[in-house]
């Protein structure tokens, strides 16, 4: 069953509106008939002495007293629906001390229960979502229908994450909730919650937003063809050795990089690779529909066997042919990825892909990515939240 449209949500996400994230794009389907109150990301490292750490800690710090709020964080973007309320929780990250995390979690439930009264929600029993282990110390104080933990990638193996810190907070909330709903079947595996019930929920894409056809970037139309492109964040888990024998196999080619730049890209250095950094979601399309082939060149390691790529469905939904190593997230769609398991078969199947038919390749990758939009997924996890809340009340054994 569905849950009853008009319940309440409290989400713990990332902050709203500033990356289109995979919990964003679900809550776009889920907002329009059901308040939701979103928490912005409340921390998973402990800062360093560094400076791009101290710069992070500023901004947070800055955010928690209303100096540096920006509009983009309470607007989401591209057509997106805001929630009814955003959060911007005063806690400090230091999560494993313990007079400071029984501070934060007075904090964070003050604040949201004025979000929930500020909202005309008083009194309501919500249902809380949490995609952030250190919201656990809410679980039981919001009254709430139910609890899941939406778990979108494997903490321990990420390198943004302090997993001494996070480690004890992850085992405690599975302990709680009543369900886990996971975006990797390894995950589903890995992190079944003491209720038993984890569930498989992969990514989705944002179809017609992909899908819609615009006019080439002229950063593109500059370089030579043919263009082989990534999109998306280009840090350790990309695979540089990889990227560079590309570039040597193609020398008349581009390869070119969108996204977030998080690595030293000396070792991406080459006359044809092009790191052109991130661009604003609403022109990923163009950059996607301009690559000739579109590759997820990751390595394969504790981290990445726990990742189902956001940009697989992406390409698939832009038309353009898709190259990924052997990660098992990307093999269930292998009658239409290509899925390498090594550098000399990687570049083999860019080959091959050049020299397909663009209209089948089109026609097959849009056909599945209709198949997993985000409405889809949005619709997925009202049913299981709507399973979950009538478990509470004995409807369902």
């Amino acid at each position: 069953m569905t849950l009853a449209p008009g319940t309440p949500v409290v989400v713990f996400g990332d902050d709203w509106g500033r990356n289109v994230s995979t919990i964003q794009h679900v809550f776009r389907w889920i907002i329009p008939d059901y308040p939701v109150v979103w928490v912005n990301g409340i921390g998973h490292r402990k800062p360093g002495l560094g400076t791009k750490d101290m710069r992070r800690a500023g901004r947070k710090i800055l955010a928690m007293f209303g100096a540096s709020q920006k509009t983009e964080a309470l607007v989401g973007g591209a057509g997106y629906p805001n929630p009814v309320a955003v959060v911007q929780p005063k806690v400090l990250p230091w999560h494993d001390r313990p007079w400071i995390y029984a501070y934060n979690v007075r904090a964070m439930q003050s604040a949201i229960q004025n979000a929930l009264a500020e909202s005309g929600l008083a009194g309501r029993q919500p249902l809380l979502i949490t995609g952030s282990p250190p919201s656990v110390g809410l679980i039981g104080r919001l009254g709430e229908l139910a609890s899941i933990y939406y778990c979108l990638d494997d903490y321990m193996q990420l390198p943004s994450v302090t997993p001494e810190m996070i480690g004890p907070l992850e085992t405690a909330l599975l302990h709680k909730v009543d369900a886990v709903v996971c975006t990797a079947q390894s995950l589903a595996r890995s992190k079944v919650p003491r209720s038993g019930r984890a569930y498989y929920l992969p990514q989705g894409v944002n179809y017609d937003h992909m899908a819609r056809p615009q006019p080439l970037p002229s950063d593109l139309a500059s370089l030579p063809s043919p263009i082989i492109g990534f999109a998306g964040a280009v840090y350790e888990r990309c695979d540089a050795v990889l990227i560079r024998a590309i570039s040597a196999a193609f020398p008349h080619g581009s390869i070119v990089l969108i996204g977030p730049v998080q690595m030293d890209t000396a070792a991406l250095t080459a006359p044809n690779v092009h790191v052109l950094g991130p661009r604003p979601y609403a022109s990923l399309p163009a950059y996607v529909q301009g690559f000739d082939v579109g590759i997820i060149p990751y390595v394969i390691n504790a981290e990445t066997v726990a990742v189902d790529p956001l940009k697989l469905l992406e390409y698939c939904a832009a038309g353009i042919p898709c190259v990924a190593t052997a990660l098992p997230e990307a093999r269930k769609y292998s009658s239409v990825v290509s899925i390498a398991a090594s550098t000399e078969s990687f570049i083999a199947a860019i080959a091959d892909a050049l020299r397909g038919d663009p209209v089948r390749t089109r026609e097959r990758g849009q056909e599945l990515a209709k198949s997993n939009t985000w409405k889809d997924r949005a619709e997925a996890l009202l049913r299981i939240a709507g399973d979950e809340v009538a478990r509470r009340r004995g409807s369902i054994v």
